[in-house]
């Protein structure tokens, strides 16, 4: 099964497209520099009129790491003769890449060999398989009508097992806007400028909007899009369940100079509402000690820290903006949890608790 390496590998990445977007990717993983490395030193080998000696590999790489990455740092001579020894061991762990030194200079043994052609082996067949079965769960994401043509190419089979049962159960609710998430995809990664019409719950006027779309955010089952608005010149949330219309505009130039980052944006709020102008807080609270180990395990907030635990109670630190999924948040653990301070965080929980006692007053 001779498939090319390299298209195997962009489908696969395709494939993983909701991992793309929704895990922090703080720094690139070591593996992954290695195997762009490779990838420098193959295009190089597999131009057999130019000689390459060390230094003349060592100093593409070094070039294409800055370009691509901005790694100014350049590979050490012990990590280039790693990978050069890696690329020669036999797969699963290397590509059996036939590289010979004479005179000083390094060469494919035979000119026709390139690691874009090295066939997948079965543990990385039955990978992309579990990769599949597990992105088959969601039905609503641009790449699932691709999934089945996908995992046929790599395995040359037809995937037609239906009846088999899933070992992994992921929660999935069918909501209103899904048809939007393809097209507004599509847009975003061709830079595209859209219009669309938008109906506000807490609003009867139907708008329009032209976007600058920037990304798609996946929030408690619903999808919303992070956009640039040119009538309010800033950066904003539109739930798809309230859109009604998305209409190209190519005749508009495409804006991405505000540069920005997608795991920064959210990262001081729980949720997608984030007001202009609003700060984070410390926010100090108490937790019961039967309540406890289910915070400790999945944390309200990233910045959440423990600072004090007893045999009643913990006490925990966020450093989050208050905002409507914050409130709701903390009201669902009930009694179990009570806000420390500040102040101002404190009263809102009370006056809203205030409000739903009424609602149950006999």
């Amino acid at each position: 099964m001779k498939q090319s390496f390299m298209h195997l590998v962009q489908c696969f990445c395709t494939l993983l497209f909701i991992l793309f977007y929704f895990v922090k990717k703080d720094q690139m993983p070591k593996n992954k520099l290695a195997s762009f490395r490779y990838r420098v030193i193959n295009n190089c080998l597999k131009n057999s009129a130019r000689k390459w000696t060390r230094i003349d590999l060592n100093d593409e790489i070094d070039k294409q790491l800055y370009e691509s990455f901005g790694i100014d740092k350049g590979i050490s001579k012990r990590t280039f003769h790693y990978d050069i020894e890696l690329m020669r061991s036999l797969p699963p762990r290397g590509f059996d890449a036939p590289i010979v030194v004479k005179d000083g200079y390094y060469k494919y043994e035979d000119p026709a060999y390139s690691i874009d052609s090295v066939p997948l082996s079965e543990m990385d067949i039955e990978s992309i398989n579990n990769a599949v079965e597990l992105l088959s769960h969601f039905k609503q994401l641009p790449i699932h009508s691709q999934l089945s043509l996908v995992k046929d190419k790599v395995t040359g089979q037809v995937f037609t097992n239906t009846e088999s049962q899933p070992i992994i159960e992921l929660e999935y609710k069918a909501v209103k806007g899904i048809e939007f998430l393809t097209p507004l995809y599509q847009h975003i990664k061709e830079n595209m400028v859209i219009e669309i019409g938008y109906q506000s719950f807490k609003s009867q006027v139907h708008k329009k909007f032209v976007l600058h779309p920037y990304f798609l955010k996946q929030y408690n089952h619903r999808w919303y899009l992070v956009a640039l608005s040119e009538r309010f010149t800033n950066v904003g949330t539109y739930s798809l369940d309230r859109i009604t219309k998305v209409n190209p505009l190519p005749a508009i130039k495409y804006d991405n100079s505000l540069n920005i980052n997608h795991s920064e944006h959210f990262k001081d709020v729980i949720g997608v509402t984030l007001e202009t102008g609003k700060i984070s807080v410390e926010i100090i609270a108490s937790i019961t000690s039967s309540q406890a180990p289910y915070i400790i395990t999945k944390p309200i907030h990233d910045s959440q820290k423990v600072i004090e635990e007893n045999e009643n109670e913990i006490t925990i630190s966020l450093r989050i903006i208050p905002n409507y999924e914050f409130y709701s948040t903390i009201l669902s653990f009930g009694s179990s949890i009570k806000i420390v301070s500040p102040e101002f965080v404190r009263e809102e929980v009370y006056n809203i608790l205030k409000i739903a006692c009424r609602n149950y007053e006999v």
